[in-house]
């Protein structure tokens, strides 16, 4: 990338766990904590040639997974997001095709966080199934 000096964009994706603890998740968030410093690392060592480092911090996202480990996981994440709703992988696509995009060409470095404001306040779903009070 480097050698053929042409404007890239690294999108890395990360999660609200690196901002937030969980309980059996700690191998998880520290994983996405790192790739927030990888972003922050990288854009700084790779800004002069023209290459912009950003991540995702996705939060709860509606999946073919999380709807197999919580069938009301929808519900569930939708009663503590400020703005009402848990994200769908269409909201983490259009995040990362921004940060992809020439529109995205002076940010660098960051996180952009795609959670509905939950990282705001952090409160945990009362029925999820994988909570442990």
């Amino acid at each position: 990338m480097i050698r053929q000096q042409m404007e890239v964009r690294l999108v890395f994706l990360s999660s609200d766990t690196r901002l937030v603890a969980h309980r059996n998740l700690s191998a998880y968030g520290i994983t996405k904590a790192g790739i927030r410093m990888m972003a922050k690392t990288l854009a700084l060592e790779l800004g002069p040639y023209g290459i912009t480092v950003n991540a995702i911090g996705a939060g709860a996202t509606i999946t073919e997974r999380t709807l197999q480990d919580d069938p009301d996981y929808e519900r569930n994440w939708n009663s503590v997001a400020p703005n009402g709703r848990t994200a769908t992988v269409d909201d983490i696509a259009a995040a990362a095709l921004f940060l992809a995009s020439a529109a995205a060409r002076h940010v660098t470095g960051e996180t952009l966080m795609v959670d509905g404001g939950w990282t705001l306040y952090s409160p945990l779903p009362a029925n999820h199934p994988q909570i442990q009070k």
